[in-house]
């Protein structure tokens, strides 16, 4: 049930798989439902040891039915989904439509290390789906994530610079002293013509002409190393 997220939704719960992204998980405080683990796995059981939690000791075939990868590394828990959280006046990328569940983990790993927040709408992968909690390797657990229905009008209300990112054509990213609404568009088609009419400005990458484009979890995680608020001008 979990492995969907019609599942996940009527549940509140979603999948956390392996024993890094576990140990982090273990680490931010956050509270499993269940912890399944095979018998030797001997990490997993000195961690709920020092928490007080009580695993479920499975067979790897149980395991792997539980799971939401072909081979599964031990432990597999079920944790609650948080809330959403509401967006702040603070740098935040703004994922428009982006489908691929790596792209989005990767995304979310990025913001986590540059200091942004990330806020999801329209048909983004869901950010708690179990293969984008694996690519973003724990970052959730450290990240502000949001799910907004209108990211352009709740970023201009907080007085945040929306900026649009483009193939090609834009100016070269700089920030100002307001915080960012960075704007990434889906994989195929970029952002939408209302999304780019609705910018205070419309930023690229100089790439060599030879290269088409970047892979969006790429292209995102450089824009927020560019535009991070310790590279912020005087």
């Amino acid at each position: 049930m979990l492995h969907r997220s019609r599942g996940r939704r009527m549940a509140g719960l979603t999948l956390v798989e392996g024993p890094k992204v576990f140990s982090r998980m273990v680490v931010m405080g956050v509270v499993p439902e269940t912890v399944l683990m095979i018998e030797d796995d001997d990490a997993t059981s000195a961690l709920c040891r020092t928490r007080g939690w009580d695993p479920v000791v499975v067979s790897r075939e149980v395991l792997a039915a539980a799971s939401d990868t072909v081979h599964p590394r031990s432990p597999v828990v079920t944790i609650p989904i948080p809330g959403s959280s509401a967006m702040r006046e603070r740098d935040t990328l703004l994922l428009m439509d982006i489908s691929d569940p790596g792209n989005v983990g990767t995304i979310i790993r990025s913001a986590a290390a540059f200091c942004w927040d990330v806020s999801t709408s329209g048909t983004t992968a869901d950010p708690w789906s179990p293969k984008v909690i694996r690519a973003a390797a724990g970052s959730h657990f450290g990240a502000h994530l949001v799910t907004s229905s209108d990211p352009m009008d709740e970023a201009r209300s907080l007085g945040l610079d929306i900026v649009a990112t483009v193939v090609a054509g834009g100016d070269q990213p700089t920030r100002t002293r307001r915080p960012i609404a960075l704007m990434i568009g889906s994989e195929a088609h970029g952002l939408s013509q209302e999304n780019l009419g609705e910018a205070d400005q419309r930023v690229s990458l100089s790439m060599d002409e030879g290269v088409e484009s970047l892979n969006a979890g790429v292209a995102a995680s450089i824009f927020m190393y560019i535009l991070a608020s310790k590279n912020k001008a005087p």
